[in-house]
């Protein structure tokens, strides 16, 4: 499953808006084990510090927790929906406003992983063109 292209929603967004729909909808159980940051690359095309970022977004929620060395799984119990009233932020935190230091952490790796998508097709491209011009074996 790809992504769409012409979005501007960063692809990380994208794919904890998708996991976050499947934990609402009850497609994902509280307690279920979610995909790993590995499969959520190869399902959604991305790499694999976007899957690692969605995955912390919805940690960041509430809605995931890790377990070292076993994954994630959804919250059990689940918090409540947020308020699409409420600014996203401050009810993704239980009504907390986050610190200016994790606003401005977060917004760097936003960035970040902005940069590593475009470089990624960039390096995908590339490699469709190299594989093109190889000579053919014997």
């Amino acid at each position: 499953m790809k992504l769409p292209k012409d979005s501007d929603t960063p692809p990380y967004r994208l794919v904890a808006e998708e996991l976050r729909r499947q934990i609402r909808s009850g497609r994902l159980k509280p307690g279920e084990r979610v995909p790993s940051s590995r499969d959520l690359e190869a399902t959604y095309e991305i790499a694999n510090m976007t899957a690692r970022s969605a995955l912390r977004m919805l940690r960041d929620e509430g809605l995931i927790h890790t377990m070292p060395g076993r994954g994630n799984f959804v919250a059990d119990p689940l918090p409540p929906e947020a308020d699409p009233k409420a600014g996203t932020r401050e009810a993704a935190n239980g009504g907390r406003m986050p610190t200016p230091e994790y606003v401005e952490l977060s917004e760097r790796l936003d960035a970040i992983n902005a940069r590593l998508d475009s470089l990624l097709q960039v390096f995908q491209q590339l490699g469709g063109v190299t594989e093109a011009k190889k000579p053919p074996k014997k």
